[in-house]
């Protein structure tokens, strides 16, 4: 496996708001950690077993981390282009912040950065997976609680920090690719459930 780690903290970089919600009302946070039987209502966590069970087992209480919101796709991809000559990938993305048992810890940039790093270290100590992997510190923003009838600003926020992970497996198929992808996701369900913030 192929895998790296990034900061993108820029005026333009993309953010996380947690709880979060888009504009249309369609889509919300949900948070597996509290509340386990939530993950029914995620569309992608019931067509992919591997996301599933990362989903479940990242947001337990041996986990020091927590998911806030995750998407997957798949799509035909140049073979001269990618490091395994595959025709196709199968990739997702989850957003990680550390459950509230480290909260102390959500404002350390350095922190972050050690973590990603590490968990880029683990995923790359597997040469024979046909996969990529991209962790990437983000800011994230902890919205207080308010009241019902308000509007959430960020004067009610904590800001802090997240770990985006990317994951792909790629193949002469999307049916390989997606193998791939699921032991990707095994190594990385693994990786996450060991890291313990230092």
């Amino acid at each position: 496996m192929d895998a790296d780690y990034s900061i993108e903290l820029g005026p333009d970089a993309p953010a996380l708001e947690l709880p979060w919600q888009d504009p249309d009302g369609q889509l919300a946070y949900i948070d597996l950690r509290s509340k386990a039987e939530g993950i029914e209502q995620i569309p992608e966590a019931r067509q992919f077993p591997a996301l599933r069970k990362l989903l479940v087992e990242v947001n337990s209480l041996q986990s020091a981390w927590q998911t806030a919101k995750c998407d997957v796709w798949t799509e035909a991809v140049d073979a001269a282009e990618n490091l395994y000559g595959a025709k196709f990938s199968l990739s997702c993305y989850v957003d990680l912040v550390l459950s509230a048992t480290w909260k102390a810890l959500r404002d350390s940039l350095e922190l972050h950065e050690q973590m990603a790093r590490q968990i880029a270290q683990a995923l790359e100590a597997d040469d024979s997976l046909d996969a990529s992997a991209e962790i990437v510190v983000r800011r994230c923003y902890f919205h207080r609680e308010i009241a019902p009838d308000e509007e959430p600003s960020m004067d009610d926020s904590d800001a802090g920090y997240c770990l985006t992970l990317y994951l792909s497996g790629f193949g002469t198929c999307t049916e390989d690719a997606g193998a791939r992808w699921a032991e990707a996701m095994e190594l990385a369900t693994g990786c996450l459930l060991h890291l313990q913030p230092q």
